[in-house]
């Protein structure tokens, strides 16, 4: 399956990417996923080694506007009682509106986002 553009992958994604995943279309990571990562390694030597397989991707931006992307969607979310959604995967669906990439995601929480984020959201089968 070839998205044919921007894919932003999450955190559960990326750590269980395989060759093919790199095949869906141009993979990217924004800053909330770079240090989602980083927060992971277990050392100094981890944390260089995750670090530049990070390199490797295309880094989609965050300001102003995916914040206020990520506020009007949790006050939508909030008026349905479906607000409980991890401030990180808010910010990363934010973004991928923002930049029109799909979310490469293991996590149900991306189904929610989409219901007020224009984003596609892509499950990585495992």
């Amino acid at each position: 399956m070839d998205l044919g553009g921007l894919v932003l992958a999450d955190k559960s994604a990326l750590e269980r990417a395989t060759p093919e995943t790199l095949e869906l279309g141009e993979i990217c990571v924004c800053p909330v996923v770079r240090l989602e990562m980083l927060y992971s390694a277990r050392s100094p030597d981890d944390y260089t080694k995750i670090q530049d397989s990070l390199s490797v991707f295309r880094d989609l931006s965050m300001n102003a506007e995916t914040i206020l992307a990520a506020v009007t969607a949790h006050r939508e979310l909030g008026q349905k009682g479906r607000h409980r959604v991890p401030i990180p995967d808010l910010l990363i669906a934010a973004c991928a509106q923002q930049h029109q990439a799909a979310v490469l995601h293991v996590d149900r929480h991306y189904d929610v986002l989409a219901e007020v984020l224009a984003f596609e959201p892509v499950r990585l089968a495992v």
